[in-house]
């Protein structure tokens, strides 16, 4: 498979845990160019399954992602969340 995504793009992988995001992710995009929310809540609990922090870690994946886009870089969100 190939891949033709614009130098400033923003991807998001959303879906259930365990159908593939994160390993899809790793496999098309270098590591920085991706945000994971499982990754931003292991920043402030230690746990990347606790679920009590999301509202603070979609905080945190959303300040990096806007971040990263207003310096012209390519922006890839693995999110677990699949609820507004």
């Amino acid at each position: 498979m190939k891949l033709t995504i614009p130098e400033l793009s923003l991807v998001v992988l959303v879906g259930a845990s365990g159908s593939g995001k994160s390993n899809f992710a790793h496999k098309n995009f270098h590591k920085f160019e991706i945000i994971s929310s499982d990754f931003c809540q292991s920043l402030i609990s230690n746990d990347e399954n606790n679920q009590a922090v999301s509202k603070d870690a979609f905080e945190i994946l959303h300040f990096i992602a806007a971040k990263r886009l207003t310096a012209g870089q390519l922006t890839v969100i693995d999110a677990t969340n699949v609820q507004q």
